[in-house]
């Protein structure tokens, strides 16, 4: 797929291809625009996130109204990306690494299709509560009865909202005597507000006046009655009791003719309760819990209800209800009712073999996904040198991935308080490639993954996430790993890039001018430096540019004889060489020997013909000379080896440290590529090379 981007922060325009299903690594400098590469990967179907990338230059002035634009020859749904705001975003749970464990490590492809299987067989129970209207409000309406109650060691509990309501007898149906003119406010549907409504006035207003609040009559003589309402009624324990005779209603032919008895007199009792009332609501209680649990069971039944190995038959045939046990519903519409479930259970029972056989294979393919990924993630931890395990723990679908230090036999609480920034990094980027794995993206996107870590944490990420088989890793996908290291590509493309079946394309990304270039990168364009030596001394170049990658071999291989001597005194610009193999003499090194010297030079013109000692010292202290073999140098890394032969006094110690040491890449690795070809030297750099050659 083509990838094109426009007008996205420090990138004007950037041409991208990226091969599917192998893993494409995109190779350049720090300030090049990968991470905005990946940014506006990200946001290529968001316009608002788009806008985000708009570049500074364009926000006050921009006549021609450009805007960020991402443009992909491949329809590109999903996008999922690994950078910096992914690592920040990744909540270690107090109890789990990851949250969804589940999901993300066993809920693959073979265990979707298996769950749906054994769904299939269960929905003919289940069924019967789809959009089942009568059936939800009776279970909602047990569930209000039992919920009204609750029960303690010794009985039923004295704090439940329903022996709240019930404890002081129906004061609705028995108003205390001198209270019966309020009779129709009190057995009004409105009663808890017409109750709350008089006891706050009465406290409120009594002492101001004994005229009524309400229409200012005397109520001297009515003041007694009037605070007897308060001592008599409580609005919450009248809300409790209308609340329990409501919900009864509710259930009406539900309920057994004898229950509905019995609760009439206990709703009714003018006093409260006996021992006799309380036993029978504890037998209603426990009765109404064990049927609310059988029936949410129904409601929701799935595999994960049935153990492996264990009888399905049987199990089944306890989920039935039998009324004989729940006499307090045991009426004719309860029958049919419970009827049709029972039915519902005996259709699927006809299954059980085939069930049985389902969920076996689902728990058998669970534990080899357990002990499959415990063994991944710490084989790589191990080979990483981390001292962590991980460990799937819990009961089927409530799995979870959980940590352990290898010197502590519990388990880690708050990964986040115990991981140092890198092991989070490598933690969070192992379980990236899981969620990946699960939800399968059109594209995955690795910005500068691996960068910060050494070199055998690099290779052990890189061999989880791309080496093993296709299906467990994401070898075969379609990954970008956009990197400022070099590593990776020597490692996937040349040094064991047949342990990653050769399904990795590299090239290098070169920005100038805001503009973006690919240039790919293949196995021969990875090198030993005396490669690249070699190479550049048999091209038609300046002599002095060879004199520079020939020294800077011999820097390499730590051969400090004659030619070295010669090559140093040469762009020291010694007319008399001297020698620093030699003891100093006063406060100098003596003068080289002639026949050293002499052959120190015919090494050199045995490789450079056109080589001459004293020739090319003239030309290096003639600056115009210098600088026009500086403008006409090809790449970065050129110019800045001739730059150095200027002696300028560089102010800016940033510049002149990348000057002096950090872009002497080729001391770094053994392999590298080759920088006559590849201009790794970022833009700024030259830039500031330019600026004081036209100061001179």
């Amino acid at each position: 797929m083509l990838i094109n981007i426009r007008n996205c922060n420090n990138i004007d325009s950037a041409s991208l291809e990226i091969k599917k299903g192998q893993l494409n690594i995109k190779f350049a400098p720090n300030g090049t625009g990968k991470s905005t590469i990946a940014k506006a990967l990200i946001s290529n179907s968001d316009e608002e996130k788009l806008s985000e990338l708009m570049p500074f230059k364009l926000r006050t002035d921009n006549p021609d109204k450009l805007k960020p634009q991402v443009t992909v020859t491949e329809e590109l749904n999903t996008v999922m990306c690994f950078n910096e705001d992914y690592v920040s975003q990744f909540t270690f749970q107090s109890d789990e690494l990851l949250s969804n464990s589940f999901d993300i490590l066993i809920r693959n492809e073979a265990y979707v299709e298996t769950e749906k299987e054994i769904e299939d067989i269960v929905n003919n129970i289940k069924a019967l509560f789809f959009d089942n209207v009568e059936l939800d409000t009776f279970i909602a309406n047990l569930k209000e009865l039992g919920a009204a109650f609750k029960l303690t060691k010794t009985g039923i509990s004295k704090a439940s909202t329903g022996m709240k309501g019930l404890s002081s007898g129906n004061k609705i149906e028995h108003i205390p005597a001198g209270l019966e003119v309020y009779q129709s406010f009190i057995r009004s549907t409105s009663n808890v507000n017409w109750i709350d409504w008089q006891t706050k006035g009465q406290k409120e207003f009594s002492e101001i006046s004994n005229c009524c609040p309400f229409c200012s009559s005397d109520t001297q003589e009515k003041k007694e009655q009037i605070e007897k309402v308060g001592k008599e009624y409580d609005k919450t324990v009248i809300k409790n009791l209308v609340g329990i005779i409501a919900v009864i209603e509710k259930l009406g032919d539900y309920l057994s003719d004898d229950t509905k008895e019995k609760l009439a007199v206990i709703t009714s009792l003018p006093d409260g309760l006996g021992k006799e009332h309380e036993q029978f609501l504890s037998d209603i209680k426990n009765q109404i819990d064990n049927l609310f649990e059988k029936l949410e069971l129904l409601k929701k039944l799935n595999g994960f209800n049935f153990k492996q190995d264990e009888n399905v038959n049987e199990k089944l045939s306890d989920y039935k209800l039998d009324l004989q046990f729940f006499a307090i519903i045991d009426s004719e519409k309860t029958q049919v009712a419970i009827a049709s479930i029972n039915d519902s259970i005996d259709n699927v029972s006809k299954q059980a073999g085939k069930l049985q056989g389902k969920i076996n294979i689902q728990r058998a393919g669970m534990q080899k996904l357990i002990s499959k990924h415990q063994t991944d993630i710490n084989d790589f931890l191990s080979y990483a040198g981390y001292k962590y395990v991980v460990e799937i723990s819990g009961e089927d679908d409530q799995s979870q991935l959980k940590l352990r230090h290898i010197d502590y036999n519990d388990f880690v609480s708050g990964g986040d308080q115990h991981l140092s920034f890198g092991e989070r990094n490598a933690f969070a980027i192992v379980l990236f490639m899981y969620e990946c794995l699960a939800k399968k993206p059109d594209l995955i996107v690795l910005d500068d993954p691996i960068s910060s870590f050494d070199k055998n944490k690099k290779y052990a990420i890189l061999e989880m996430l791309f080496r093993r088989k296709s299906k467990e890793c994401l070898q075969g996908d379609t990954v970008l790993m956009l990197t400022h290291d070099v590593e990776p590509i020597i490692d996937t493309v040349k040094a064991v890039s047949d342990q990653f079946n050769n399904t990795v394309g590299a090239s290098f990304l070169k920005y100038t001018q805001g503009k973006l270039y690919e240039q790919s990168i293949t196995k021969a364009d990875i090198k030993t430096f005396s490669q690249i030596c070699s190479g550049v001394i048999g091209k038609e170049c300046d002599v002095i540019l060879k004199l520079i990658y020939l020294r800077r071999n011999y820097e390499i291989l730590d051969d400090k004889e004659d030619v070295y001597q010669v090559l140093s005194n040469l762009f020291h610009l010694r007319e008399i060489p001297i020698d620093k193999r030699e003891p100093i003499v006063g406060e100098e090194y003596p003068k080289m020997d002639a026949q050293k010297f002499d052959l120190g030079c015919s090494t050199i013109a045995s490789r450079i013909t056109d080589f001459d000692y004293a020739v090319t010292l003239e030309r290096l202290k003639n600056q115009a000379s210098l600088k026009e073999i500086y403008e006409g140098c090809s790449n970065g890394y050129e110019k800045l080896q001739v730059f150095r032969l200027f002696n300028m006094d560089v102010k800016n110690s940033v510049i002149r440290k990348f000057i002096n040491e950090t872009y002497h890449i080729e001391n770094e690795y053994i392999c590298q590529l080759d920088p006559s070809e590849f201009d790794l030297i970022p833009e700024y750099v030259r830039v500031e090379c330019d600026k004081y050659l036209e100061i001179e």
